[in-house]
């Protein structure tokens, strides 16, 4: 059984990694050209990888963390994804129910995200890091699920809704993936505090996710009004 669970990390950690150079060539390639749409399809199969084989590794170690969080970044991919075929959503068009599925199955796993926080606050205080990560990153699914599952109720005042949710949700994925990755080496070879490096990726990644956003949200209204 222990060879099998290796031989599974193995590959993990092998789509982790193609994950990590695909995912960061479509971030600095053209967009819409060659190299961008090459690369975020290869970013996309990896990420599938990294989600089967870490579902499966996390329910053979019984890491809790790991199964929730595949759920949290695959998820975001997902949607990245998934919104190029729903560029439409502002003049009515629809989601399939598989949207909605992944949505509703994302938001229960970080539901149970919170409440494994809640369950070491209590066992272990509110301000350890088990704590805290768990509940911020329980907190921060649902406001995924919440923002990828919003335009299928409500449709888009933006025609370029889309672009905005594509480059928010295949970011937010990549940061998932670097702070699996960092976690890894720091837990490994105890480089920082492990706390710290699950939430230094967000504290870098977000607020320049959000910056990027705002240049292109203001872009298309430049654009527009001229």
């Amino acid at each position: 059984m222990e060879t099998m669970t290796n031989n599974i990390l193995y590959v993990h950690i092998l789509a982790g990694s193609l994950a990590l150079i695909s995912g960061f060539i479509a971030m600095i390639s053209p967009k819409g050209k060659t190299w961008h749409r090459k690369s975020g399809k290869l970013y996309f199969y990896a990420m599938t990888g990294v989600f089967i084989t870490g579902i499966i590794v996390a329910g053979l170690r019984f890491n809790r963390f790991l199964f929730l969080i595949a759920f949290l970044s695959y998820y975001s991919v997902f949607c990245g994804v998934r919104i190029l075929k729903l560029k439409k959503l502002h003049q009515q068009q629809k989601g399939t129910w598989y949207d909605w599925f992944a949505g509703i199955v994302n938001a229960i796993a970080n539901i149970v995200f919170i409440i494994l926080g809640l369950y070491y606050g209590i066992a272990r205080g509110f301000t350890s890091g088990g704590a805290l990560l768990s509940i911020g990153f329980g907190i921060g699914g649902l406001l995924i699920s919440y923002a990828n599952l919003s335009p299928l109720i409500k449709k888009p005042e933006q025609a370029y809704h889309w672009y905005l949710s594509h480059i928010g949700n295949m970011m937010g994925g990549y940061i998932a993936t670097v702070t699996a990755f960092i976690s890894t080496m720091v837990t490994r070879y105890d480089l920082m505090n492990p706390y710290l490096a699950f939430a230094l990726p967000s504290l870098i990644g977000i607020p320049i996710l959000l910056y990027w956003q705002k240049r292109i949200e203001k872009k298309f209204e430049t654009a527009k009004i001229k």
